[in-house]
């Protein structure tokens, strides 16, 4: 005759007994020792969206600069639009008050 095994699961989650490094890591890492963290800062809405884009210097499209450009920066203006009205709708939206206390 053999005898029966016990699940080595089922033993373990009967313990009560002192747990091993990894389980205890394990435990800390999706438990978490603390709250939540604060909220992310306010952001600040650029006025003009191509900024960045227009210090890099002319696109390179021989003969359309002009045209590009034009095209460039009201697809720039547009991303700033849906930007700043996502974070209008999260409340995420800050003044010149937040501004200065970052």
């Amino acid at each position: 005759m053999s005898k029966r095994r016990r699940n080595s699961r089922t033993r373990r989650l009967g313990e009560t007994g002192p747990t091993s490094e990894t389980e205890k890591a394990t435990k800390d890492f999706w438990h978490g020792p603390g709250g939540l963290p604060s909220g992310p800062p306010k952001i600040q809405i650029t006025e003009d969206a191509a900024a960045v884009i227009r210090s890099l210097g002319e696109p390179p499209l021989n003969g359309q600069e002009e045209l590009a450009e034009h095209y460039f920066d009201a697809v720039y203006q547009r991303s700033v639009t849906l930007a700043s009205a996502l974070a209008a709708a999260a409340e995420m939206v800050g003044d010149d008050e937040d501004e200065a206390s970052t």
